[in-house]
């Protein structure tokens, strides 16, 4: 077949290779002409790093990752089109189990991880997928303000660098909830007690958001010195100094 060129400008530059990004990039990621020793902390070896070791609450077993590998294809690419399966490989994760004073080493099959072929697709269930680039929203925190009449609701988006996206929102009632990707939500003071327990009384959420003062109780003193203000600690009966905040 002929081909004919009608653009004024010639050819500057030849076509990279479009796929040579999915390609490398998978290519990091498996490490598979890679010696276990050698590999570097990336990809599939960095995830297996942050997962183990893995121990019991007792801390009297305790599960180590040692290295991984991939075993051959079963089938071949044309096959799993047709038999409509998943081309990849075994995938064997080295793993010691230290119980009492005994170490044990075998191998642990974890299922099968696909193989990318050529042209940057995968053939999955048998049929030909890829991977779309898509933008990422970047880690961090974004802040909002929505003016609702003549008042000013703001609200946060926290974006960790893996896992769930927290979002913080002021209603009109002046309450600051939160909510985890799809969950309901939640009052903020709630995600503290569970984030510290240095924030696990209502005392300590107190003087975490109010500035408390030292009050000394005096004979007929102590109406007006409790008037709209909220105290900070738990008071009992013959106390004299008393921590409060702004009501």
């Amino acid at each position: 077949m002929e081909t004919r060129n009608f653009s004024k400008v010639g050819s500057v530059m030849e076509v990279p290779d479009l796929t040579s990004i999915q390609q490398d990039s998978y290519k990091e990621f498996l490490q598979l002409d890679v010696p276990p020793e050698k590999r570097k902390d990336v990809g599939l070896q960095r995830i297996l790093n942050e997962i183990f070791p893995i121990e019991n609450e007792a801390k009297g077993i305790r599960l180590e990752f040692l290295h991984y590998r991939l075993g051959k294809p079963r089938y071949l690419p044309e096959q799993c089109l047709q038999l409509r399966l998943t081309y990849g490989r075994p995938f064997y994760v080295r793993v010691r189990l230290h119980k009492q004073d005994e170490a044990i080493e075998e191998d642990t099959y974890l299922g099968e991880m696909p193989i990318m072929l050529g042209g940057g697709e995968f053939i999955i269930n048998g049929a030909e997928r890829v991977i779309v680039t898509q933008l990422h929203r970047s880690p961090g925190c974004d802040f909002s303000r929505e003016v609702v009449g003549d008042r000013s609701l703001h609200s946060c988006r926290i974006i960790p660098q893996r896992g769930s996206w927290i979002e913080m929102e002021v209603n009109r009632r002046d309450y600051l909830t939160c909510q985890l990707d799809q969950s309901g939500k939640i009052p903020a003071t709630l995600v503290l007690r569970a984030l510290s327990e240095e924030h696990g009384t209502d005392e300590d959420l107190l003087r975490l958001f109010y500035d408390v003062e030292t009050v000394k109780f005096t004979p007929g003193t102590a109406g007006a010195k409790l008037r709209e203000r909220v105290s900070a600690v738990t008071v009992t009966a013959g106390e004299e100094d008393v921590r409060l905040v702004e009501a």
